[in-house]
């Protein structure tokens, strides 16, 4: 995520990347390759202490995540942290706690409230298009991930697995759309060859009746695509979205009966769908769309580094 990151401070104006600190051999490298004017620091204190900085980005593991915002918010600088949060319900409470008292500006990187298929479908629920939500199912799936310092993804006490890593996002958004949960139901397959494996499946029954469903894998095969897809239902209309499809966001019936296709302001959903999905066919895999049962993973390098922009 920190090259991710890097890249995208390259094109918002008036943000730079001044420094970067990684316990990694190759910070330097990493620097010269995506941050080229950043000085690089083994230590994150050290380096909030004596670099120029505004803000802090933390791409780090799950488990230092608390110590970094707290470090940052000490020293009255705004922060940006990848999700999740935290490891525990403990370090999160004291993550909010403290940059609740802090003048600082801060977020943690729940990232569907701006994908465009996810808000254009909070877009038409919250204006009533699917009538009364129903059914809220999403699917986020992909081999296990062999990337990260020590294979820190592996270690469940340190990431949490599949369903704090990844299905997270999916959680997030959810609440966002439909409101608080009531109650929770999970089952998670698990194998380790090396690398662990999850396949986790959630019913999450919310406050106002909505039923969530929420499949979360770590467990396909390596060199798979990495998939996401969802099916909102409501007592007048479907919501559908799938990262495998052509046309990826799908509308049927409806309260308003609008063309399929057809936002509220007109433009076209699937033209503007079918962009993105020409964009992710670039990557590696993506244009392999047929569904396997999960039965291995794909190594994709991946840093683990704290950035910095002001």
């Amino acid at each position: 995520m920190a090259e991710t990151h890097a890249n995208c401070y390259q094109e918002i104006p008036g943000a730079e990347v001044v420094a970067v600190a990684s316990l990694e051999d190759d910070k330097e490298a990493f620097a010269a390759a995506h941050t080229p004017d950043a000085d690089t620091y083994d230590d994150a204190e050290h380096m909030m202490d004596e670099a120029d900085l505004t803000a802090v980005d933390i791409c780090s593991p799950t488990p230092t995540h608390r110590p970094f915002i707290e470090a940052a918010v000490d020293r009255g600088l705004s922060a940006f942290c990848e999700k999740p949060l935290a490891r525990t319900a403990a370090d999160a409470d004291a993550i909010v706690d403290a940059v609740a008292d802090a003048d600082v500006t801060f977020m943690t990187g729940h990232v569907l409230r701006y994908f465009p298929e996810y808000v254009e479908a909070k877009r038409r629920i919250d204006a009533g298009e699917i009538g009364a939500p129903g059914t809220m199912t999403t699917e986020r799936l992909s081999s296990p991930p062999r990337y990260g310092t020590n294979s820190w993804f592996g270690d469940k006490e340190q990431s949490g697995g599949v369903l704090l890593d990844m299905a997270i996002h999916d959680f997030d958004y959810l609440r966002w759309v439909v409101g608080e949960v009531d109650r929770v139901f999970a089952r998670t397959a698990e194998w380790d060859d090396g690398h662990l494996h999850q396949h986790s499946s959630v019913v999450l029954r919310f406050e106002d009746g909505t039923v969530g469903h929420v499949e979360a894998s770590w467990a396909y095969p390596e060199g798979s695509p990495f998939v996401t897809s969802y099916e909102f239902a409501g007592d007048e209309g479907l919501l559908e979205f799938d990262a495998r499809d052509e046309n990826a966001v799908r509308v049927s019936g409806g309260a308003e009966g609008r063309r399929a296709g057809q936002s509220a302001g007109g433009e076209s959903v699937h033209e503007g769908t079918r962009t993105l999905r020409r964009v992710r066919r670039d990557r590696p895999g993506a244009g392999n769309h047929s569904r396997r049962r999960p039965t291995g993973g794909q190594n994709r390098p991946r840093g683990h580094r704290v950035e910095r922009a002001r």
